[in-house]
């Protein structure tokens, strides 16, 4: 089964960190694992998509979009850079709740990775 890279699990639990509180489960209570930043995040993949294809499929969704971020975020665009946490975020099954503070995201440094 495919998984996340260690990289891509890392940067995704940075983005939870930053934006935990306005977050919140899209999926009925109980119906799978919640993604917060300590819970391994294969595993909410896992429960939120049952066949392997799917898995295999939101798992490249969410390399691709941890690479774009990061050039957005090289790049200082912060509105392209929310847009695409929330399909992060929306994959693992997350919406936000509300605005975030301005520039979160910009203030919060990320170690950008190449590969």
């Amino acid at each position: 089964m495919k998984l996340l890279l260690p990289v891509t699990v890392y940067y995704i639990r940075r983005l939870l960190r930053t934006s935990q509180s306005q977050l919140k489960s899209v999926v009925a209570e109980g119906a799978c694992l919640v993604a917060d930043p300590e819970i391994d995040l294969n595993a909410v993949i896992e429960s939120l998509y049952l066949d392997e294809e799917d898995i295999a499929d939101q798992i490249n969704e969410l390399e691709k979009l941890v690479l774009s971020h990061q050039v957005l975020a090289q790049a200082k665009q912060p509105d392209q850079m929310k847009k695409v946490e929330d399909q992060i975020f929306w994959i693992l099954g997350l919406k936000r709740t509300g605005k975030a503070p301005q520039d979160v995201m910009a203030a919060t440094p990320m170690m950008a990775f190449s590969y």
